[in-house]
């Protein structure tokens, strides 16, 4: 990619002054989990991003109007075990450079080449990620192997929601896959939630809890061409009481539970009672 002659100067002397002080460039990341490329990715992905810093850290501004910021401690990347040739990157774009009580941004999953900084295949959703009174904690890639069928092999992408009150304790994880159509990317199952944390107590002791565990393993009956996705569930409430002076810990027997989600042609639906935030 040509980038404009101010941004290769800018570049040139950041990375003069790396060489010189023994610091990495802004934007040159080793461990960003692709080998530092994230940063030219994006570059290739949103053309005319320019570099800012702000207070809470290193951005990108997209060009164009709405313009997004892209918080490079945000990006998640990765070489796709399944296809190396390929390189996943999920993006959270910002509508605001700072976070305030509500922060709201878009999601954008990418796949790139893993040989140069090209963009091969995405998809955007407006405005999925809201921190309200649930703050993201978390976006990061699940690369498990969900093979749809023998052409088609499906990625993932998580988000982790926490809460703030430590009376009641919250945190809960949301699953997303992801899989090619012809040229495009599209979302084949949205917001399965895959743990779950919870609980209400009184802050010294007395309290009940749950915890919530999905497992997702492909099926081997084919629904319009697709495997179906079979969601195993683990479930456990225990409650803490005070005893004598002591805080008991009471867990109660662990529930167990199968469901399967078959494809419908345009993806799996996910059922009210499997679904996240």
């Amino acid at each position: 990619m040509t980038q404009p002659l101010a941004q290769r100067t800018v570049l040139l002397l950041s990375l003069s002054l790396a060489a010189a002080f023994g610091v990495a460039p802004f934007g040159a990341r080793a461990d960003d989990g692709c080998g530092g490329r994230s940063y030219d990715l994006l570059l290739a992905a949103y053309p005319g991003a320019d570099s800012v810093t702000g207070d809470e850290g290193e951005f990108l501004r997209t060009a164009g109007s709405p313009k997004r910021w892209i918080k490079l401690d945000d990006v998640a990347c990765k070489v796709w075990p399944a296809a190396p040739g390929k390189t996943l990157l999920a993006v959270r774009l910002r509508h605001d450079e700072a976070s305030g009580d509500v922060d709201t941004a878009d999601l954008e999953v990418l796949v790139a080449d893993s040989a140069k900084p090209r963009i091969l295949q995405r998809y955007r959703e407006r405005e999925p990620l809201v921190s309200d009174a649930m703050r993201i904690s978390s976006v990061t890639l699940d690369t498990a192997r969900y093979r749809l069928n023998e052409a088609t092999t499906a990625f993932g992408v998580r988000v982790t929601y926490s809460g703030s009150s430590r009376v009641n304790p919250y945190e809960n994880t949301v699953l997303s896959l992801y899989a090619a159509d012809g040229d495009a990317l599209r979302p084949v199952l949205s917001n399965l939630e895959v743990s779950l944390d919870r609980g209400e107590w009184d802050g010294n002791c007395t309290g009940e809890f749950e915890s919530v565990q999905r497992t997702v393993a492909i099926d081997a009956k084919r629904d319009h061409g697709y495997a179906g996705l079979r969601i195993d569930t683990v479930s456990q409430a225990r409650r803490n009481a005070s005893q004598n002076d002591d805080c008991e810990d009471i867990s109660a027997p662990k529930r167990k539970s199968s469901q399967r989600l078959g494809f419908d042609g345009r993806g799996y639906a996910v059922p009210r009672e499997l679904r996240g935030l």
